[in-house]
């Protein structure tokens, strides 16, 4: 892991944009607010407010946590046609509401949580991830009350898009997070590389699969994401992990936050590719990803030619 020296003003402030994947223009979108009639249920411990100049439409609603009871509040949308759907939340942000909300999302092989930071990033779409949805008319997303962090939780309003016919690629960061030429950069002694983003940014699976929870002294808290074209690609260095061992994950869905766990001298995501136990170089394809083009097979990445000629003295992450 190399050491991560500085970050501009403008990544550190791009760097807490959690803003996913922009969906195509065609796919179809619905969009559920907390006062859309016959769309929002929540039982009578969840307020309403219009505070906050941050909401969408005329109000949102607030209750207090309980660890004891999820109490969640649910968003009701229809769902025309089964498959992968893009996911995304509104919320204002305040100083004083909770900075672990659980939201939930009903998929047809169980209810996934995703923890959100709603002291920050608020008055703009937020995304959870990329799920795979039902078709039919029923409750997708929910809020939960159930953390045991100290703030008000917030329902305003939530954003469903079909992923149909997108990408079957993602960049393993917000798009926001860093410049096209951080994507390029060399890793410091083999294959993988290291990019400098601050704690918390969101992590997206860069391919659907299946997630292995790593937490060693040296990935620190991660992920080995085995993808659907059997390449695994690997994520070091979480603060925490949105997704649990063994989950399946559609491509754009958020994994974890980023953080400086295990071996690691400043905050920053460490993602590397390989196919079996070879090492790829993943930086072919970041960029491919990042200009919007198909990026080359796994298999053909190459080798060598993407860290440094001289070894540092750190040690090598194992391939787990």
């Amino acid at each position: 892991m190399k050491l991560i020296t500085r970050l501009s003003a403008a990544v550190v402030a791009a760097s807490l944009v959690l803003l996913g994947n922009v969906a195509p223009a065609s796919a179809a979108t619905t969009t559920v607010d907390n006062a859309t009639a016959g769309q929002f249920t929540a039982d009578a411990d969840w307020g309403t407010s219009a505070w906050s100049a941050q909401r969408y439409g005329a109000d949102y609603r607030f209750a207090t946590p309980n660890t004891a009871t999820s109490g969640a509040a649910w968003f009701k949308a229809s769902i025309a046609a089964a498959g992968a759907h893009l996911v995304e939340v509104w919320y204002p942000a305040d100083a004083g509401y909770n900075s672990a909300t659980p939201f939930l999302v009903a998929t047809p092989d169980g209810t996934r949580t995703v923890v959100i930071d709603q002291r920050a990033n608020g008055g703009r779409w937020v995304s959870l991830g990329t799920f795979t949805l039902a078709a039919g008319d029923y409750n997708v997303v929910g809020v939960s009350r159930w953390t045991s962090q100290p703030g008000y939780v917030v329902a305003d309003a939530v954003r469903i898009t079909s992923s149909t016919g997108g990408s079957s690629f993602s960049l393993p960061l917000p798009r926001t997070a860093l410049p096209r030429s951080e994507y390029d950069d060399p890793h410091h002694d083999y294959p993988a590389i290291d990019l400098p983003v601050g704690t918390g940014t969101p992590a997206y699976a860069a391919r659907a699969g299946t997630v292995t929870i790593i937490d060693d002294s040296l990935c620190g808290q991660g992920i080995n994401l085995t993808g659907t074209d059997g390449a695994i690609y690997t994520y070091c260095h979480f603060s925490s992990w949105s997704v649990a061992n063994g989950a399946s994950v559609g491509v754009g869905q958020q994994i974890g936050l980023t953080g400086n766990t295990g071996n690691s001298t400043g905050p920053h995501l460490h993602f590397g590719i390989r196919t079996g136990s070879t090492r790829r170089c993943p930086q072919n394809f970041l960029l491919a990803v990042y200009d919007g083009t198909t990026p080359p097979a796994a298999s053909s990445l190459p080798t060598t030619g993407c860290f440094y000629a001289s070894r540092s003295a750190e040690p090598v992450i194992p391939l787990g």
